[in-house]
């Protein structure tokens, strides 16, 4: 003889019940800090709008990205936010401000490199005039990029046309 099968699932107890809750708690505030800690590292630069923008226009923006670091005097003012190319092939970069800048409209743009071989970055240089770029405008005076491995063939080229054009001394 068969014993009646019961389908219904045992109640829990007072503890279970607890130690469930307990549980289903504990993973909706871990999953609720990964998304805190998901949107705190997504950085103030994304949650920000830019109030101020520049354009510069360079035949080689070489080692520059879109993030590379904007700086006057050496300090941090914005970042590259878009990089593209114009009809004439130049690197048009956009520069976002998350302040307004006062700069003279004949401010340039350099592009420098931390130290020997650090990673590049955008300088501004303000010039002297007293009219000031307004945002959206484009910086007319630009340094392109100086590339290491271009200076070094020039130097091996001179070296190499010095030594071509000294007269061979030859001894009796």
């Amino acid at each position: 003889m068969n014993a009646p099968v019961n389908d219904s699932a045992p109640a829990l107890s007072t503890t279970e019940r607890r130690e469930y809750l307990a549980g289903v708690i504990t993973a909706l505030v871990l999953a609720l800090m990964l998304v805190l800690t998901a949107l705190a590292n997504r950085g103030p630069q994304q949650d920000r709008a830019a109030i101020f923008t520049l354009t510069a226009a360079f035949q080689r923006a070489d080692g520059l990205h879109v993030g590379s670091p904007v700086r006057v005097a050496g300090m941090n003012v914005g970042t590259i936010s878009a990089a593209t190319l114009d009809e004439n092939r130049n690197a048009v970069l956009t520069l976002d401000f998350n302040e307004a800048l006062a700069l003279p409209d004949d401010t340039a743009a350099v592009i420098e490199t931390d130290g020997l071989f650090g990673s590049k970055y955008l300088e501004l240089r303000p010039g002297g005039t007293e009219d000031m770029l307004k945002s959206g405008a484009r910086i007319s005076y630009t340094q392109n990029a100086v590339i290491i491995e271009d200076l070094v063939a020039l130097i091996v080229q001179r070296a190499q046309e010095s030594r071509a054009a000294k007269p061979v001394e030859t001894k009796p």
